[in-house]
């Protein structure tokens, strides 16, 4: 991993210096759109840091996963509590048929993968036998756009597609696009635009 990725992937960028670049952050949006209840079980691939848990106030269980030890640590070290578990590791199928997830969150996620890789997760997660919602959030190349462009250009993953691109892959997995929508990182402030699809099985 290069300096420049260990800097940004470090929790107090991540947490702190990024939000003041990319001039703010709030994830109301998206963890709204995700409607979890108590009777809920998250699955927040890609977790970092925790901030879920500044969003989400009630579910019946959530499992976060990261490869990031760092940021797993963190998310650790912020949030303990019964019900709430942390790995650091790939998601499998495995723990899809395991933990049976009814609301699914992929923060930030499919602009770090190719597009086999993203619809391998994609597929993975609309495998889930339980009654299930996913909602995606990512950094997405829109016309006129000239700041949020730079922006997305610069970040970490190496794979920010323009919106066809990111609605493309939901639908070559078997996934029905409830709603796709553009929302800012910030709704005032907010330099960067996010593409935000909620999700669900193609199921007959």
């Amino acid at each position: 991993m290069s300096l420049y990725h260990r800097i940004l992937g470090h929790p107090f960028v991540y947490d702190h210096i990024r939000p003041f670049v990319v001039g703010g952050i709030d994830m109301s949006p998206i963890y709204g759109s995700l409607s979890p209840g108590p009777d809920d079980v998250i699955l927040d691939v890609g977790c970092g840091t925790g901030v879920a848990h500044e969003y989400l106030k009630g579910f019946r269980a959530y499992h976060g996963f990261d490869t990031d030890p760092v940021a797993i640590k963190a998310a650790t070290a912020k949030t303990a509590a019964a019900n709430v578990h942390y790995e650091c590791r790939l998601l499998t199928p495995e723990d899809v048929a395991r933990i049976r997830p009814t609301r699914i969150i992929l923060s930030g996620i499919l602009h770090h993968l190719s597009d086999d890789e993203a619809l391998a997760l994609l597929r993975m997660c609309g495998s889930a036998s339980s009654e299930v919602r996913i909602v995606t959030a990512d950094p997405v190349y829109l016309p006129g756009q000239l700041v949020s462009n730079a922006i997305a250009f610069f970040d970490r993953g190496r794979f920010v597609r323009k919106r066809p691109g990111l609605t493309g892959l939901a639908e070559r997995a078997g996934l029905r696009i409830v709603s796709d929508e553009i929302v800012r990182l910030h709704p005032t402030t907010g330099r960067v635009l996010f593409l935000m699809m909620r999700l669900e099985p193609a199921r007959p």
